[in-house]
């Protein structure tokens, strides 16, 4: 499902090079850069808020994304969200990061250029950069060097090859066409 926000009447903005699996639910104040790449069961719930998904970022299996009433949730650039996370603005999600599978952001979060918040692990306030953090309450368990932050681009990459196959081979969500924005 693909929705204005019944409480804004604001609607998604899709770049016509994003992939949106067809079961995925996008609403309301929704902003998808080129080759992003949102999956099966995915929510981006922006009836309140503003979400903002960068270039290249894979918003994977079951994700929840959502914020604070009049805030945003921004994950820029070539990030992998792993499968089943949850992410609860307002938060900023820096570049290159990597955020594990079934992890949580909380509201307050800014996870730094190149970090990566392990699976299961509750992320809140500020994860610095090029940090793994882990646990619930999550803390600073590794430094990586700089050049995690190109890894992490290429796993991001990886995606959005994968996501091509998908659109060359017809799969992307139904209900797009209102939504595409050429600008994006």
């Amino acid at each position: 499902m693909i929705i204005p926000s019944p409480v804004t009447g604001i609607k998604p903005k899709i770049s016509p090079k994003a992939f949106i699996a067809p079961n995925a639910t996008i609403i309301g104040d929704v902003t998808i850069e080129s080759g992003a790449n949102i999956w099966y069961g995915a929510v981006l719930r922006g009836d309140t808020c503003s979400i903002r998904i960068g270039k290249n970022t894979s918003i994977q299996d079951n994700c929840v994304l959502h914020s604070e009433r009049g805030t945003e949730c921004v994950i820029k650039d070539h990030v992998t969200v792993g499968h089943s996370a949850m992410i609860h603005g307002p938060c900023i999600v820096e570049r290159c990061s990597l955020i594990g599978i079934n992890s949580i952001i909380l509201q307050g979060s800014k996870i730094g250029e190149g970090a990566l918040v392990a699976g299961g692990a509750t992320a809140r306030n500020e994860i610095p950069a090029l940090t793994l953090v882990v646990g619930t309450p999550a803390k600073p368990k590794k430094i990586f060097p700089e050049s995690k932050i190109a890894e992490n681009e290429q796993g991001a990459i990886n995606y959005v090859n994968n996501a091509k196959r998908f659109l060359e081979g017809g799969q992307n969500h139904p209900d797009l066409e209102p939504y595409l924005d050429d600008s994006l």
